[in-house]
């Protein structure tokens, strides 16, 4: 049973950005968070005299995304980063927790880049502004989509909050969760619009289909058939 979906989308992200701030809060931090960044959802993190910049990613599926860009030479949020934390679940069939984990940007940034090479050093089409997958878990070195794999392996949560602590606490989570998640239907809203050809929504479920399963781009074959 996936408890998350029987929340509805709104509440589940509410609440995996809401462990990811007060995980981090926990760590020490003062958060400031940077508005209209969507799914970005940057942060100014202040611990003493140190100040640096922290992204949240969420996940149902263990698998985190950001965007190629410059010709596959940059990347968007994350070079502006020095910490990433992802929320994701603890089970992809049955969550019943969400693990919270805080990456140096640097590492996550190898292991994007280390994706990013062999996809395109084996026929993939890396576009500019679209999402870029790598799996937190330990994953195939010979599998193309798998590389960049064990993040969560090499860098174990920082905290794991129960699905019930974090549903009873759903409407009155921290304030800022909730704007994120708005900005985020939003920006889902302008990608949607960015697909603007059948042959644009076809490569982009190809593309997530191979990070979903692990099978190479080039082995999935859609069909599309249109009728009344």
């Amino acid at each position: 049973m996936d408890r998350l979906k029987e929340m509805g989308e709104t509440v589940a992200r509410r609440i995996m950005v809401g462990a990811a701030i007060t995980a981090i809060e926990a760590q020490g931090y003062s958060l400031k968070r940077q508005p209209g960044r969507g799914l970005s959802a940057v942060y100014d993190a202040v611990k003493g005299n140190d100040k640096k910049v922290l992204s949240i990613r969420t996940t149902r599926d263990r698998w985190f995304a950001f965007p190629s860009l410059k010709k596959a030479t940059a990347w968007k949020t994350l070079d502006d980063s020095d910490l990433v934390s992802v929320a994701a679940v603890d089970d992809v069939e049955n969550p019943q927790a969400i693990n919270v984990y805080l990456f140096p940007a640097d590492e996550v940034r190898k292991r994007f880049d280390e994706s990013r090479a062999a996809r395109i050093a084996n026929g993939h089409n890396v576009k500019d502004d679209w999402g870029m997958w790598v799996m937190l878990d330990k994953g195939d070195d010979n599998v193309i989509s798998q590389i960049g794999h064990s993040l969560a392996v090499d860098y174990p949560p920082i905290a794991t909050y129960t699905l019930d602590e974090l549903e009873g606490e759903a409407d009155t989570v921290k304030a800022e969760a909730a704007v994120v998640v708005e900005e985020e239907i939003e920006e889902e809203k302008e990608t949607a619009v960015a697909l603007k050809t059948v042959a644009d929504v076809l490569a982009f479920a190809q593309e997530r289909i191979a990070a979903l399963t692990g099978m190479p781009v080039e082995g999935i074959k859609l069909d599309l058939k249109m009728g009344v």
